[in-house]
């Protein structure tokens, strides 16, 4: 399509490690609210790319509040080259009303995706679904990777497509964590229904235009995906 992406303007002073400051203004997007109550609401931004296209790609944001660097730039990313994708994108954002928890605001994420997320991207029977996360590595947490992707039901339709993008983005490593808060919620679900789903990782304490060059290759190395 050759247009030229519009320049995204990265704020440079995020705090290193996790955070729920990087706001997303999706004042001048489609918006949807798909759901609300005592513990956030759930909005559907789009469609972004291209409207004709028979491919739908769903997105993820916001379930897990102090990883909202990762959140941001896919959300700044995706809208960005939204001219310029082949196929096309919608994406679910979480927003949870309090996050000064023991747990960041996790559990309530996760109940908000559960309630108003995976259903609508069940019935909407996407193509692929990515749930975009990040991760503390070992320096607060136990991760002994920091960049990767994984598909959480480990069928055969999700795995495909992990390694698919594993040969096209070397910076990426295939990674299954032990310990993980959030799949029975969402990306079970999505998996069990016959929606291929894949899980991306990046690093919270690596410098924030990192997290967007690599975002930026994510999204284009998917935007490529055969199907």
């Amino acid at each position: 399509m050759g247009n030229v992406d519009n320049a995204i303007n990265i704020n440079q002073s995020y705090p290193d490690g996790p955070t729920a400051e990087a706001k997303i203004d999706s004042s001048n997007v489609n918006s949807k609210l798909l759901g609300s109550n005592d513990l956030g609401t759930v909005e559907l931004l789009g469609p972004f790319g291209n409207t004709d296209s028979d491919i739908k790609i769903a997105y993820s944001i916001g379930m897990h509040p102090v990883e909202s660097k990762a959140h941001k730039a896919l959300f700044d990313t995706v809208n960005s080259k939204s001219s310029s994708l082949n196929y096309c994108y919608y994406i679910y954002k979480i927003n949870v009303t309090n996050y000064d928890t023991d747990d960041e605001g996790r559990m309530d994420g996760q109940l908000l995706a559960q309630e108003f997320v995976a259903p609508h991207i069940i019935s909407n029977d996407y193509d692929l679904f990515v749930d975009v996360h990040s991760n503390k590595g070992m320096i607060s947490g136990t991760y002994e990777e920091t960049n990767f992707v994984f598909a959480v039901g480990q069928d055969e339709k999700s795995e495909a497509f992990v390694n698919k993008i594993l040969d096209k983005m070397p910076e990426l490593v295939y990674y299954f964590p032990s310990a993980q808060s959030s799949p029975p919620y969402i990306t079970l679900p999505t998996e069990q229904a016959g929606i291929p789903t894949v899980n991306y990782e990046t690093y919270c304490y690596e410098p924030i235009n990192t997290t967007y060059d690599l975002m930026d290759k994510f999204v284009v190395v998917v935007d490529n995906l055969e199907f």
